[in-house]
């Protein structure tokens, strides 16, 4: 069996980072595993804001860290007890049912079983975990049949949680969404909050089966079976990829013109970023560049997708992640680079130029083969090649090998925080009469940092991994595709 580590760096300040005690981590660290049964292996990963979920090759689901909103799913909401919260322990409420599919919002989570049912808990303070009701803690995993879940023929593939918002892709094809919606992220037309299940239907979507989802801080990406990609929500940095900064309440198509053309393979939304794959394999960028994190050599914003600089600009890029104001990317060759301020490895090119981080994954002599991001953190799988030939590990999002010449059915991580209704210019300035929003924008990347109160509480973006072994008809990245693609574990 080939070897597989899944190496972790930065913010560890509530044990989200799978490793023992909370001081930071500094440099990439192989993330011991011993908690799990001696037969037992991990297969997927998810990082909230301070705490992790980690799924076994049985379905299983543990969760390590910040406990303030029940997100670790343990019928409380003990926040304080490190010795406790630091130390994995399995999610209560989904006993025997096996879970498919994971993903970590600021404060809540939700996960895809076998069946297609999406379970949520954590916190529901805008109704993101479709109870029907808000503004409490849900504090175990378990299915809400409320809105168009309550029908038993909807089956979920792929769920994606921003920071108050909920994501799902429907096996057919189809588009739920929940809670906040303050800045259009939800696509439904209106600003109104969802608290209960609700199928995305517009003009734009009619007769486009969706495989993929994102949620950014107040934004969402869909993706189509045919690498189309839509967008909708809060525009103020150019996220959208429209080419202006206009706020967009309903899914609008992405012009492939700015993608050369070439269908899109692959999204992933940071907190005001985008980075997308083309099936060819080349990596673009567009949104807030503040750091860098956009790969695009400044630190600009930019409003139409621009192919990222430096090393990558010419490499075949199969895996990227996305953190609070950092990037990752892996090209096919198997080196490793990172863009942009935080997430725990040296040289992240905070002036926005990709640096190689082949030096920094521990010392390692075997290859990578996935990367994932958080807020500050970052995580990588290392080890040897896979034995099967264009087989491809994931951290960052769950899919299935390429058919030939199609492109590649992804559905893609979620990744956290609030935004506010602020407008900016594409160049990331400000009106006079912003002030407010600016501090309000401050506070809240603080917040995610971990400099709220003295209390850290990092904003982890949710980062999901999957070397997929389900049998036909478990829920992947195209819906019902069920195509029994062979797997090998992560760790």
């Amino acid at each position: 069996m080939a070897d597989r580590r899944l190496v972790l760096a930065g913010t560890n300040n509530w044990g989200q980072c799978l490793l023992p005690g909370t001081e930071s981590i500094g440099v990439p660290t192989v993330a011991p595993l011993g908690w799990l049964p001696d037969d037992r292996r991990a297969v997927r990963f998810a990082a909230g804001s301070g705490f992790a979920l980690l799924a076994d090759d049985v379905g299983r689901l543990w969760a390590a860290g910040h406990n303030i909103y029940g997100q670790l799913g343990r019928g409380h909401t003990n926040g304080d007890a490190i010795d406790d919260i630091c130390i994995p322990r399995l999610v209560a409420g989904i006993g025997g049912v096996r879970i498919t599919q994971i993903a970590a919002g600021y404060g809540h989570c939700a996960a895809v079983t076998e069946a297609g049912k999406l379970l949520t808990w954590g916190w529901n303070g805008c109704g993101q975990c479709g109870t029907g009701t808000a503004g409490h803690a849900v504090l175990a995993a378990r299915h809400y049949a409320t809105g168009v879940l309550a029908d038993g023929d909807v089956r979920v593939a792929f769920a994606a949680c921003g920071f108050d918002h909920t994501v799902a892709v429907t096996t057919d094809g189809g588009v739920v969404v929940l809670g906040e919606n303050s800045g259009g992220q939800l696509g439904t037309g209106n600003g109104d909050r969802q608290l209960v299940s609700v199928l995305l239907a517009c003009t734009a979507l009619d007769g486009v089966t969706i495989v993929g989802c994102a949620a950014g801080a107040n934004f969402t990406y869909l993706l189509s079976d045919g690498g189309r990609v839509f967008a909708m929500g809060d525009n103020d940095r150019g996220q959208l990829g429209t080419g202006d900064t206009d706020e967009v309440n309903t899914p609008t198509e992405i012009d492939a013109a700015r993608f050369g053309g070439i269908p899109v393979a692959v999204v992933v939304c940071g907190f005001e970023h985008v980075l997308a794959i083309t099936a060819e394999g080349k990596l673009y960028a567009c949104g807030r560049g503040d750091e860098g994190a956009t790969g695009l050599g400044h630190t600009n914003c930019v409003t139409t997708p621009q192919p990222v600089v430096g090393a990558l600009a010419d490499a075949r890029v199969v895996r990227i992640a996305t953190g609070l104001h950092h990037s990752c990317a892996l090209a096919e060759d198997g080196r490793v680079f990172a863009f942009g301020d935080g997430g725990g490895v040296p040289a992240a090119g905070a002036q926005g130029i990709p640096q190689l981080l082949q030096d920094a994954l521990a010392g390692t002599t075997v290859c990578a083969l996935g990367v994932g991001c958080g807020a500050q953190n970052s995580a990588f799988v290392v080890g040897t090649p896979p034995d099967e030939p264009g087989f491809e590990t994931l951290l960052t999002f769950e899919m299935r090998k390429p058919a030939a010449k199609e492109p590649d059915p992804l559905a893609v991580a979620a990744v956290l925080a609030q935004g506010t209704k602020r407008k900016r210019d594409a160049n990331g300035g400000v009106d006079d009469d912003d002030d407010d929003d600016d501090s309000e924008r401050e506070r809240e990347e603080s917040l995610l940092r971990g400099g709220a109160s003295g209390r850290a509480n990092p904003g982890q973006w949710s980062v999901s991994t999957s070397d997929d072994d389900e049998d036909e008809g478990a829920a992947g990245c195209t819906p019902g595709d069920g195509d029994g693609s062979e797997v090998v574990p992560l760790c």
